[in-house]
């Protein structure tokens, strides 16, 4: 296919970029831009190519019919790119690969562009393993969808965020194995890694941070970070690349301290090989509402980190004679010592939430698959998080004057983070029925529900509040058969704090269901009914697409004909709820026979009946939150700002 044959072009010029690389020891090499270049044009052909199948909702392609449909929102066909595993792989190497070819015009070594490069191959090799523009197996004329859960503006933006994190770390290792292939001693790479570590940091902070935000608003859960294994998978590296760039100030001052930098930056990058190894190889499946399914490309990936972290500190054992002697402080009251005592405690909480989400990996070994709950991550790092917040006190009044204003900023909003999380875990939860119009106090404040708001095509439902005269709406998307799929809490945003409601499901008596044999009327208590035709489409290759019954319901004085219909979709079929009669009667076709001959109908509630019933929500107040996103906000900043002469 062209996808495959753009990609194995994208393969075969990081390969002879990589070659070059290796061979050359001026980085400058009119070839290895060429090839850099080439292979970025290839990888960037390929992508291109992804998002006109989706856009042309060509369901010929399995990964287009797994995550787009005919009926996706312009924003989210974009997103559906990176949706799956495939895509997101995609997604990850085109980052990568536009970097490789802006390093070509950097000062950057030869042979830190050969390490690129063979990272840059390895992902080319796995995108390859599970392709995104594999064929479908069967004739399809309806996508599934995007899960709504990802149908958010913060959901679309996080994986990008995240995979030019992720991209940007494989700089700094590059640049460190490359210095130890040629001049182990050297500290030239220093000032060129701090620039590609902080832009790393700011950036896969964000979408670390944009994640939370998202499980806040969407979720429902009344929180923003669950301790998630695939959370923790991505917080790991970016606790890790705060220690090294911590290493790598300090390296430019303390030579000593450069053999700690180089085995930080392969530990760094080794663990984004790792998280992704968890989140895709099916391990966490019944551990994480995020991780991939199982698949074949687990081992691909397995083997991917072993090579680049075995590799790593193979080159760092062998090299490590001619690293710089010293001492890395002379007292322990000057700076380098309190820093180095701050990245080892970075370190601790790092390692004690890789054990937490690499549980379910380590229990299979010895016998049943298991987890930790969040209690093991709060009561094991919060000590450690404390100590590190009044070590950072003590540094800002002892050693400030030597802290850049950027740097300042970040700590700041560090510190601020800190706060802000203890501050908003003091409010209130609470769990209440409210009968709709009627005033209820919850947690201080006055609370009414106002029942629930159908949008006309039925996609959503809004349950409606006021709250202390203010009102705000819980958004539920619905899937085609009008059952929940996403429901989003209702937040009121003051100074003081959020008030967050967040409505659980219906409680609905079971629907009713009513098999109509064809001319003959039948009753469901209430109303008759006709099934009079049905008619299935079928496609070239005889297989039904689409099934539509005619039917005639009555309230005895009145008749109205619905055609309610069910669609073919790759994971079955959905069908929509149909009004008669002003809405008196609801109901949804769930079969028809293979000879036409029956139509089974589900009675379901009317809207009126849905929108009166009492609801259960938890309320949860969350005081000044609005401190929680301002400093990790204030952090990114800083980070950005702290990148200086880029």
């Amino acid at each position: 296919m062209t996808g495959n044959f753009l990609l194995g072009g994208g393969l075969a010029t990081a390969l002879a970029a990589m070659t070059i690389s290796f061979a050359q020891k001026n980085s400058s090499a009119r070839l290895i831009k060429i090839f850099a270049l080439t292979s970025a044009f290839f990888v960037a052909a390929a992508s291109l190519l992804l998002w006109i199948l989706i856009f042309e909702n060509d369901f010929g392609v399995e990964y287009v019919a797994s995550y787009s449909s005919t009926t996706l929102p312009t924003i989210y066909k974009i997103s559906a790119f990176w949706a799956g595993q495939q895509g997101s792989f995609l997604l990850w190497l085109l980052v990568h690969a536009i970097i490789g070819a802006v390093l070509t015009f950097r000062r950057t070594s030869a042979a830190a562009l050969g390490i690129y490069f063979l990272l840059q191959s390895i992902l080319v090799l796995l995108v390859l393993a599970k392709s995104p523009f594999a064929e479908h197996s069967a004739q399809v004329f309806e996508g599934v969808g995007l899960n709504p859960l990802l149908q958010d503006f913060w959901m679309a933006i996080h994986p990008p965020i995240i995979f030019v994190g992720y991209s940007l770390l494989a700089v700094p290792f590059a640049l460190s194995l490359g210095t130890l292939l040629t001049e182990a001693n050297s500290r030239n790479w220093l000032e060129e890694a701090r620039r590609w570590t902080l832009a790393a940091w700011s950036f896969l902070g964000a979408g670390i941070f944009i994640g939370g935000y998202w499980a806040y608003k969407v979720l429902g859960w009344g929180g923003y970070w669950g301790w998630d294994p695939v959370e923790n998978s991505s917080l790991v590296p970016w606790l890790l690349s705060a220690v090294l760039l911590h290493l790598i100030n300090l390296s430019r001052k303390k030579p000593a301290v450069l053999g700690v930098a180089h085995v930080a930056a392969t530990f760094t990058y080794a663990l984004v090989i790792y998280g992704t190894f968890l989140t895709r190889s099916g391990i966490l499946g019944d551990f994480s509402v995020h991780s991939f399914a199982g698949s074949n490309i687990g081992l691909s990936i397995a083997l991917a980190n072993a090579l680049i972290l075995i590799g790593g500190l193979a080159i760092i054992f062998f090299q490590a004679k001619k690293f710089p002697q010293g001492k890395m402080y002379e007292t322990h009251g000057e700076a380098a010592f309190v820093i180095l005592l701050s990245c080892l405690l970075i370190i601790f909480i790092a390692a004690i939430v890789w054990v937490g989400m690499s549980m379910p990996l380590l229990s299979q070994l010895f016998g049943e698959a298991a987890a930790v709950d969040t209690d093991f991550y709060v009561k094991s790092t919060a000590p450690i998080a404390l100590t590190l917040a009044a070590l950072m006190i003590f540094t800002f009044i002892k050693f400030g004057r030597t802290i850049s204003l950027g740097g300042k900023i970040s700590h700041v909003g560090f510190l601020m983070m800190l706060a802000a999380i203890v501050i908003s875990s003091l409010g209130e939860t609470v769990t209440q029925e409210f009968l709709p119009r009627e005033k209820v106090s919850v947690a201080g404040h006055e609370i009414i529900y106002n029942g629930q708001i159908f949008q006309e095509d039925e996609r959503q439902k809004f349950y409606v509040y006021a709250v202390d005269g203010e009102e705000v709406k819980a958004l539920t998307k619905l899937r085609g058969n009008g059952e929940d799929a996403a429901r989003e809490p209702a937040i009121l945003k003051k100074f003081s704090g959020d008030v967050y409601i967040a409505p659980h499901a219906p409680q609905l008596d079971d629907a009713q269901e009513l098999i109509l044999t064809k001319k003959i009327f039948a009753m469901d208590g209430e109303y008759g009914y006709i099934f009079e035709d049905a008619k299935i489409d079928y496609d070239d290759n005889h297989k039904p697409i689409r099934a539509t019954a005619t039917i005639t319901i009555t309230d005895g004085e009145t008749e109205e004909k619905i055609h309610p219909l069910i669609t073919v979709t790759p994971d079955g079929g959905s069908s929509k709820a149909v009004e008669a009669l002003d809405g008196k009667r609801r109901v949804r076709l769930t079969g028809i026979s293979g000879d036409l001959q029956k139509a089974r109908l589900e009675i379901l509630p009317t809207l009126e009946t849905l929108s009166n019933m009492p609801i259960t929500a938890t309320v949860t107040t969350k005081p000044f939150i609005w401190l929680l996103w301002l400093s990790v906000t204030t952090i990114c900043f800083g980070t950005l700002f702290a990148i200086k002469k880029f």
